[in-house]
Parts: C-alpha cells; structure tokens; sequence
C-alpha cells in the first residue's frame, strides 16, 4: 500500500485488511513523505498489530517506485495491490487466492467494486469483464482490472520481473496488465472485492487528458515493444477517444467518457452529475 496525505481514510483502509477472513497477511505500507498526519495513524496501527510493516520515503517518489518498494520487501506468493484510500470487502483476500490457487493458468485477478464518495456512501458500482480473453480485448478501449482489486501469482513471474514503470504515472497499471499477458491468464472474480472511493482528490482524475494520453503511450509500447495485437475495434475506439480528449476541456473528458460507456448513474460529492462505467 503506497500511502501519501490520506490522513482522511488511510485508517480505514488498513482495518478493511485487518478484518479479511484471510488472516495470513503482512501489510507493508510505503509512506511518500506524507506531510499531514498519516505517518502518526500508520505508526499506531503497525504498533498494534505486528502484521503491518512501515517503510517512509523521505523525500517523495510517487506511488508507482512506492509500490516497487513494498514489492521488493513482500516474502509472500501472492502480491496484493491496495490504495490508502479504497476499502477493502472482508472475503477479498480469501476469495482469490482460493481463484489463483484453482485456476493454475492465471497470473493475476481483480474484482468487482462498489463506488463510494469521501463519507462511504455508495453511490454506484464498477463492474468488470470476468474472462481472461475479455480482459485481454477490452484493455486496449478501457481499464478492464480496477488497480486495487490486484492479485498477483508470483510464482509465475521471473524472479527479475518489473513491476510498475514510474515514469508512466498515472496509467502505470496499465502497462503492468500488458505485461502480465504474457505469463497466464487475467481475470475477475465476478464478486465485489473493493469499496473503491472517488473523493475528488483521485490521482487519475486530476488531469484526465494527461492520464488518458499517458495511457495511450502504454498502448502504442504494447504493440511495438510488448508484441500486443489489438482488434480492429481497440484501435478504431482509440482513435475516437482520442478525438474526444482533443477537443473535449479536462473538465469534461472524464464525466463524457463515463457517460458514453456507463451504467450507473451517480451524484458525486464534487463536479458534474456522471456516470461510472461498467468497465472504466
């Protein structure tokens, strides 16, 4: 869990891994520089339960080189990703590892999510493609896997297998799936696994054309550099997506995609009146 001024909701965050019915877990949290009183509420939390390790950045390095700290720390087979600010469902942990450990070709597996404001409140639902062949086609239209609902087997990857690109940014997570392609299958439990928050403070939302075009660059090295062979509708939405981020205003990109592909409409606690995807 890389963690950075989440003062507000890190807490909760940490309980929901605490009251998994998996119970065979450590937490490593990466601290990057907070500079609020998130280093207080982790430092209680770890003092509390052993289970719980704390690394600090001392200056800050983003979430992506945070995440490649705690990676490179984890004894564990399976790595499990989770966001400072999301809230994990009590069974997440135990339902996919029972998948992973089923499913011998799968390299990795998401979930479902409820969509919460700032307060928890839910105000919609992220549903996502469960098959392996439907992630692995959607991925080149849309974010087919929510990045805290990752599992990973890392039994399966090569001891010196790359984690997150931190110059991408934003849209790391998507050259990661890219990349996991290549060593087993992608799925989603068909189950919910995450409360995921969106709170107006969301990384990705701040600068939605940057995040969209850092997300084309991973597309475009998918296909160059990664062997990747997208369908002639991954490119020809592609191509229409990015009309769109040209001409649409940053304001206007994020609430416009959603609405085109959504299929719960929702009130956040900030901006526009939207609608969260099935699949963004």
């Amino acid at each position: 869990m890389p963690v950075r001024n989440a003062g507000s909701f890190v807490m909760e965050a940490v309980q929901s891994i605490q009251d998994q019915t998996f119970c065979n877990w450590e937490l490593i949290i990466v601290d990057d520089a907070s500079t609020d009183n998130t280093p207080n509420i982790i430092k209680n939390l770890a003092d509390e339960d052993k289970r719980i390790r704390i690394l600090r950045n001392i200056e800050r390095m983003g979430p992506s080189e945070s995440a490649n700290i705690a990676i490179s720390k984890a004894g564990g087979e399976f790595i499990a990703r989770m966001d400072a600010d999301d809230v994990s469902l009590p069974n997440r942990l135990n339902s996919q590892i029972k998948f992973l450990l089923e499913n011998k070709k799968a390299v990795a597996v998401g979930g479902q999510c409820i969509v919460i404001d700032k307060t928890g409140k839910e105000i919609g639902k992220k549903m996502f493609p469960v098959e392996a062949r439907d992630i692995k086609s959607m991925i080149f239209i849309s974010v087919p896997l929510q990045q805290p609902t990752l599992m990973v087997s890392k039994s399966l990857l090569p001891k010196n297998f790359f984690w997150y690109e931190g110059a991408l940014d934003v849209a790391e997570e998507v050259d990661l799936l890219f990349r996991l392609f290549k060593y087993g299958d992608i799925c989603n439990l068909p189950e919910f696994v995450l409360r995921y928050r969106i709170h107006g403070e969301n990384t990705s939302l701040k600068n939605p054309k940057r995040t969209f075009l850092l997300t084309l660059k991973t597309r475009a090295r998918a296909v160059f550099k990664y062997g990747y062979k997208p369908t002639f509708k991954g490119l020809f939405m592609t191509w229409m997506q990015f009309m769109v981020v040209l001409l649409l205003p940053n304001r206007l990109i994020y609430p416009t995609y959603a609405l085109l592909r959504g299929i719960v409409s929702i009130r956040p606690p900030f901006g526009p009146r939207f609608v969260i995807s099935k699949d963004i």
